[in-house]
């Protein structure tokens, strides 16, 4: 069976990679220091900010007493 598998298909050249991958330069990798916060919805006017890392900051525009 693994003989059957590998034997579909062709390798392909160094050109041929590259063409594929679009000329990319080298492997693509993200290192992030954490994972990613799962935000809740900003309220009404207000936006969440990246300012580091993992880390945001929530922004609002316009404050309005209640």
């Amino acid at each position: 069976m693994k003989k059957q598998i590998l034997s579909i298909g062709k390798a392909l050249s160094k050109t041929e990679q590259k063409a594929i991958n679009a000329g990319s330069l080298g492997p693509i990798s993200i290192d992030l220091p954490c994972e990613e916060p799962v935000l809740a919805p900003p309220p009404v006017g207000c936006f969440y900010r990246r300012i580091a890392p993992c880390t945001y900051r929530l922004i609002c525009l316009e404050v309005t007493p209640f």
